[in-house]
């Protein structure tokens, strides 16, 4: 496929698979690389060469191999494999922070696999705007790799090794999702098995945030969504966003907007017309 120039960038595919299998036993080796990047999902064991020594990686494992090193690996037994070659002016390591030309484990490696699938189904069937949709879901790729490596450094900084990080990361986007609702800090608390000091402790290790702010501020920019509907009375939309109390809500709004709800409202109309 030739270069499309997608956000100042030159990118393309140049070939992927997913879940490929090759022959048993069977070896890759490129002594000077293949010309452009080649990320990697290995789903079997494989030997992994590199200066002359090898390193034998578990399944799931991931590599992302940069253009000019030197590409050598060969299956322990079954060689099952999703991979992607592809150029790109940026350097997508720095760019997201991946390791290059060294075997990594992501947390996420379904969604890994998942991201490569859709790129090599959008890439076979060569579709309308199929180089602008390949870009995006190469950028998906990238960042699901780089979420799984942070998921992966998280886990292992979690001390008592009991996926508490992961349990939170459920609570906050349940309590984000549903940001209407009352929550309050028991329930918290009680939803993760924790004592108040010790879950405030936690979530502010997790997300550099509190709870509070957190719901405080979606609930605030899904008001200032909800303003630009006139059909909706500004008492209406406090209590759509989770405020029983309007005189709360009107506190919090000016606090953070500057101006009260109304007055926001105003403003956005007079924009509109102008």
């Amino acid at each position: 496929m030739n270069f499309s120039t997608v956000s100042d960038v030159d990118f393309s595919i140049q070939f992927c698979e997913y879940n490929y299998s090759n022959p048993d036993y069977d070896q890759i080796y490129r002594p000077k690389g293949s010309g452009d990047y080649l990320f990697l999902l290995f789903k079997t064991p494989m030997k992994v060469y590199r200066d002359q020594k090898f390193h034998i990686s578990r399944e799931n494992a991931c590599i992302l191999y940069a253009p000019g090193c030197g590409q050598h690996y060969k299956a322990v037994q079954k060689f099952r494999n999703s991979y992607v070659h592809f150029s790109c002016q940026e350097d997508p390591g720095e760019r997201f922070g991946i390791p290059l030309n060294t075997v990594f484990y992501p947390g996420n490696y379904e969604d890994i696999d998942e991201c490569i699938r859709l790129l090599h189904k959008e890439h076979i069937s060569n579709d309308l705007f199929s180089d602008e949709y390949e870009y995006t879901l190469f950028r998906q790729l990238m960042i699901t790799v780089a979420r799984g490596l942070e998921t992966q450094q998280m886990r292992g900084n979690v001390a008592d090794g009991d996926g508490l990080y992961f349990e939170f990361r459920k609570l906050r986007l349940e309590m984000l999702t549903n940001y209407a609702k009352p929550w309050d800090t028991e329930e918290l608390c009680r939803q993760v098995n924790l004592e108040k000091s010790q879950f405030y402790a936690c979530y502010q290790k997790f997300f550099h945030s509190t709870p509070h702010a957190d719901l405080l501020q979606i609930r605030m920019d899904k008001a200032k969504n909800l303003l630009t509907n006139e059909a909706l009375t500004v008492q209406h939309i406090a209590q759509v966003c989770g405020f029983s109390d309007y005189s709360h809500f009107s506190r919090y709004f000016k606090k953070q907007a500057g101006c009260s709800p109304a007055q926001f409202r105003k403003r956005l109309m007079e924009t509109v017309t102008l």
